[in-house]
C-alpha cells in the first residue's frame, strides 16, 4: 500500500452519465422532431417514459457517493446512499468468494463474504437503512443458498421470518432491524460460511481480483500502522 487510505469507485457509477446523457439526449430529439413533424400521442408518451426512466437510473446511479470502499491499516469502511458499515480488520476471520456446491462442482458467487469474530463490534457501526438494503438486496442469494444446500427442506418460509427480538452467540439481546440483521448473519453463515456479502457490482474489478486486492492490504497493514 503507498498510502494509507485507499478508496475505490464502484463499477455500476460508470454507466450513469451514459444514461442521464442518453435521456436527455431522448427527449431534445423528440421536441425538434415533434417540431418539424408531429409524433402520434402514444408515441411521445412511450418515448418520454423511456426518457424519463433513463435519466431517473443515471441520476441515481452518478449521485451514489464517491467511494464504495475505503481501507485504512485500521478498518474497511463501506458507503451506500443507504448507509454505511465499518469493519475493523481485526475482526475478520477470512473473507472470500462464497461457494455453491452441486454434487462434487463448486461454483464461485459474484460476491464477496466476510466472517467475523464480533458481530456486537460490527452492528454498532452499520446504519440501520444500510441492514435494511443489505437484507432485501440478499434475499435471492438465501434462496439459492437454500436451494443448493438445503434441497430436502419443502418449506423456507421460517428463514424469511423477521424477528422483533433475537440473543446472538455472544448473549447481546437486539431489537428491531438490528435483530433481523443479526439473524439473517447467522442464517448466511450456516449456508454459505460468510455472515456479510458485498456484491461484485460494488468493486471495480472482479470479486476474485477484490479478494486479492484483500489479501494485499492485510498482509501490508502491519507495516502502515507501525509508520503511523
Amino acid at each position: 500500500m503507498k498510502t494509507t487510505q485507499i478508496s475505490i469507485r464502484p463499477s455500476s457509477k460508470r454507466p450513469g452519465q451514459v444514461l442521464t446523457l442518453s435521456g436527455v439526449a431522448l427527449v431534445a430529439c423528440l421536441l425538434i422532431w415533434n417540431l418539424a413533424q408531429p409524433l402520434p400521442l402514444a408515441v411521445l408518451i412511450v418515448a418520454t417514459s423511456l426518457a424519463i426512466v433513463l435519466s431517473a437510473i443515471g441520476v441515481a446511479k452518478v449521485l451514489e457517493p464517491e467511494a464504495t470502499f475505503v481501507f485504512t491499516p485500521q478498518a474497511i469502511a463501506y458507503y451506500h446512499r443507504k448507509g454505511r458499515w465499518q469493519l475493523n480488520w481485526d475482526n475478520i476471520l477470512r473473507f472470500d468468494q462464497p461457494r455453491l456446491q452441486h454434487f462434487l462442482e463448486l461454483r464461485d458467487m459474484p460476491y464477496v463474504g466476510f466472517r467475523i469474530h464480533s458481530y456486537h463490534e460490527f452492528l454498532e457501526n452499520i446504519s440501520q437503512r444500510m441492514a435494511v438494503h443489505l437484507m432485501l438486496e440478499q434475499r435471492n442469494v438465501l434462496v439459492l443458498a437454500l436451494r443448493y444446500h438445503k434441497p430436502e427442506e419443502r418449506d423456507y418460509a421460517h428463514y424469511f421470518d423477521v424477528p422483533l427480538k433475537h440473543k446472538s452467540s455472544e448473549g447481546v439481546t437486539y431489537e428491531g432491524v438490528k435483530a433481523a440483521f443479526c439473524w439473517r448473519m447467522e442464517q448466511l453463515r450456516e449456508l454459505l460460511g460468510y455472515d456479510l456479502l458485498v456484491s461484485e457490482n460494488a468493486f471495480d474489478r472482479s470479486a476474485a481480483d477484490f479478494v486479492s486486492l484483500l489479501r494485499s492490504l492485510r498482509d501490508t497493514r502491519a507495516q502502515h500502522l507501525k509508520s503511523d
